[in-house]
């Protein structure tokens, strides 16, 4: 009581000073306000990219070398504005800039103290003194209460309040409340608790002296006396109050996110900002980025690449990958990794652009155009044999030739022998046109002769990942792109324009052929559902490169597997490497839709199991095919005939010797099935059953066929298993010029399970 009353009299002592003075500051202000301008919000901010959900996925230092996260006031959560004023400006919803009740306070107590002890600095007192730095004086002070008014006046108080916690220091080269929000505590303002927001709060009154990382006991009595005072003025509950000084202090520095840097190159590359306060998305730019796909693509090539760490970890390089995923119906990319590796020499090189061989991945573009030209259909026939080569044959990945095989099987299983004969027959000029309206670039100044189909010409993922989302879309081309649209209308005239402007690559019919052929289910590994997708991959000679491209009607997932600096992986191969992780990260995205039925311009005919022509009277049997109708023939099957009794195949000129060659055509015994036998009916109990598929009369190897598709080559003896599958089958059996078939059914009895996902790998491309 007795403080109290010297208190008193020492402010009725010095009142007509204090009423001096506060009428010179009054008329001072009135001066000022009529003569300054406030200051224009006008510097550098963070580039910062943003996931489709807002989560933070890159930052980068503002021009400035600061860490400045624009937040817009209601993304700020429900603490921190109210305690910000709170704390710092009590009436700051009450004064216009100039809280005078406050002023007078402080100049009372200077006083009365005979030196500063406090200066009624308002929220926009402070934001002009942040915006227009000035030496300390009265002067400035003047000057800061004049701007400060005008300021508010502009902006107003939400707006006002929203650029200060945008700009305020929190220690170091930390300025607003979303690099704070960030860097103490990993998360957005929106998402903080209370004991974190009035931790920030506290920040505010020094930066240098209440960093937690650096001062955390001040920082936590700091942030006590906060919210014991917040309790007192009645803004928050005694229970409140109690949870959150229990909440321990966090008082670490954590980095800001950059684990997507290879995106992030690309988008700041691609997507030119001007990063400063006020801008377009200065807040932020806004990906068309899914996050949980980008985080799960990660994972998948992450895992990829674990089997071969260990292997390179003396070499100068090491292998790595790279993948992306876009969505075909708007052209957004839903992730990308230019390069899974967080360590090592090349880590910073995105692999995602980077020229590579392509191995196998043109293949579907060359018989895409030879069917177009009307060169085959997908069930003829084509030589897989070294026969009719000058020099060396090109060869396949597993060293053999199968002899016959048709056009789809040739492509599905990326045969090279086959792959070459069909760019001869179309010509480099049309072989190479069509890579080029698919988006690949060749140089003009090279001849790329039969290296053209097997590898020979440098692409990126970039490159086929664009070309793959032209097939997926049934030849209609898209413009990928990295940003989101959140407007739904904007969404839907970005999809007509697309619609409209973009050129059809190539034509409907010719390109549903080839996704049907890379649809086949039963070319993905033992144990990998498919899901829909239609798959090519590739492997580089020398095993430098393994590829896959895996896409349906919705989207197109791309990855790439290797070593940066050219070194050979010896046994690697786009199948055996990558299937399984673009499994699962299919399977990661959900189902999607069906193939479409087949277009105008395609029709359906019986066809020979072998030739792939019309079927005849001496044909073993028949299976429904798929062609152009502008190169529909009437004429049957010329393959088999009946000579001297007896059904024989007559070869084109390129298998004959081959099949001669291999078998014993000169055999005069007959060539018979006996497992299966003729119209025998199988049922079948369980899953995993399979069939023995024997002959007798062989004398070499024999190449056994199911529903007119290789199944495989057996020599002498040996009896491949086929798994069966309920419904009518067609066995073909050939050496040389001889061959039987065997038509018979499987029926199940049985509830069919749900496969489990178990990779066991026979083949690789």
């Amino acid at each position: 009581m007795k403080l109290l009353k010297l208190r008193n009299s020492g402010l009725r002592r010095y009142f007509p000073k204090i009423l001096g003075l506060g009428l010179l500051v009054i008329l001072a202000l009135g001066g000022i306000f009529l003569l300054m301008e406030p200051p224009l919000p006008n510097f550098p901010v963070s580039p910062t990219i943003l996931a489709q959900n807002g989560t933070l996925m890159v930052a980068r230092l503002s021009a400035d070398g600061q860490w400045l996260l624009p937040v817009a006031a209601k993304d700020m959560g429900p603490w921190l504005p109210r305690l910000a004023v709170a704390i710092e400006d009590g009436r700051f919803y009450s004064h216009p800039g100039l809280d005078i009740w406050a002023l007078g306070r402080a100049i009372g107590q200077n006083i009365s103290q005979r030196r500063v002890v406090s200066g009624a600095s308002t929220i926009a007192a402070q934001t002009v003194r942040l915006l227009r730095p000035r030496p300390r004086s009265l002067r400035s002070k003047f000057l800061e209460f004049g701007e400060g008014i005008k300021l508010r006046k502009k902006l107003g108080p939400d707006q006002l309040l929203e650029l200060y916690l945008n700009i305020a220091p929190f220690g170091g080269n930390l300025k607003g409340v979303g690099a704070a929000s960030w860097a103490y505590f990993r998360k957005k303002p929106a998402d903080l608790s209370l004991a974190e927001s009035a931790t920030l709060v506290a920040i505010l009154r020094g930066p240098a002296i209440y960093r937690p990382d650096r001062h955390p006991r001040r920082a936590k009595e700091r942030r006590n006396f906060i919210l014991k005072r917040l309790a007192q003025k009645g803004l928050i509950t005694e229970k409140e109050l109690a949870q959150a000084l229990k909440e321990p202090l966090s008082g670490i520095r954590r980095p800001f996110p950059n684990e997507a840097s290879h995106l992030g190159d690309l988008v700041f590359r691609n997507h030119q900002r001007s990063w400063v306060w006020g801008a377009k998305d200065y807040m932020g730019l806004k990906s068309s980025i899914d996050f949980r796909a980008q985080a799960n693509l990660k994972n998948r090539l992450s895992q990829a690449i674990r089997p071969f760490l260990s292997a390179v970890t003396m070499a100068p390089s090491a292998v790595t990958a790279a993948g992306a995923i876009l969505d075909t119906q708007t052209g957004q990319i839903l992730a990308y990794v230019g390069n899974a590796r967080d360590q090592g020499p090349f880590r910073y090189v995105d692999c995602a652009l980077a020229k590579r061989s392509s191995g196998s991945t043109l293949k579907p573009f060359i018989y895409l155009q030879a069917l177009e030209d009307g060169l085959f259909a997908p069930a003829s026939l084509l030589a897989d044999t070294p026969l009719g080569f000058a020099g060396q044959a090109p060869r396949n990945f597993d060293n053999t030739y199968q002899g016959p095989v048709s056009a789809q099987v040739a492509l599905a299983e990326s045969l090279n022998a086959p792959a070459v004969r069909v760019l001869r027959s179309l010509g480099q000029e049309k072989a190479q046109n069509v890579l080029k309206r698919a988006g690949f670039q060749l140089s003009p100044h090279r001849h790329y002769g039969d290296s053209l189909i097997l590898g020979g010409l440098e692409t990126s993922l970039w490159e086929l990942l664009g070309a793959y989302a032209t097939l997926a879309r049934g030849g209609r081309g898209i413009r990928p792109t990295f940003l989101a649209n959140q407007d739904p209308s904007l969404l839907a005239k970005t999809k007509l324009e697309n619609e409209k402007t973009l050129e059809s690559v190539f034509p409907s019919a010719p390109t549903w052929l080839v996704n049907q052929i890379l649809a086949t289910p039963g070319r993905w590994p033992r144990g990998l559902a498919n899901q829909g997708l239609a798959l090519k991959t590739g492997t580089s000679p020398g095993f430098r490169d393994a590829w896959i491209a895996a896409y349906r009607p919705d989207i197109v997932i791309v990855l790439w597997l290797g070593d940066p600096s050219g070194q050979s992986q010896p046994g690697v191969s786009g199948l055996a490497a990558l299937a399984a992780p673009v499994a699962l990260l299919a399977r990661d995205l959900g189902p999607g839709p069906s193939w479409p039925e087949a277009p105008e311009g395609v029709e359906s005919y019986r066809a020979c199991p072998i030739s792939g022509e019309p079927v005849g009277p001496f044909c073993p049997g028949e299976k429904k095919a798929f062609r152009l109708t502008k190169w529909a023939k009437t004429k049957p099957c010329a393959i088999h005939v009946k000579s001297q009794g007896q059904i024989v195949a007559k070869w084109p000129l390129e298998l004959a010797s081959f099949m001669a060659r291999k078998t014993g055509a000169n055999s005069k015994k007959g060539l018979a099935i006996v497992s299966p036998r003729p119209d025998m009916e199988i049922r079948l109990t369980r899953t995993g059953e399979a069939l023995p598929l024997k002959c007798e009369g062989a004398k070499g190897p024999v190449y056994w066929y199911v529903d007119g598709e290789f199944f495989a080559k057996a020599g002498p003896g040996r009896s491949p298993v086929w798994p069966l599958t309920p419904g009518r089958h067609v066995v073909t059996v050939v050496e040389g010029n001889r061959l039987d078939s065997s038509v018979f059914t499987a029926k199940a009895v049985f509830e069919p399970e749900i496969p489990i996902i178990k990779l066991g790998l026979k083949r690789g491309f």
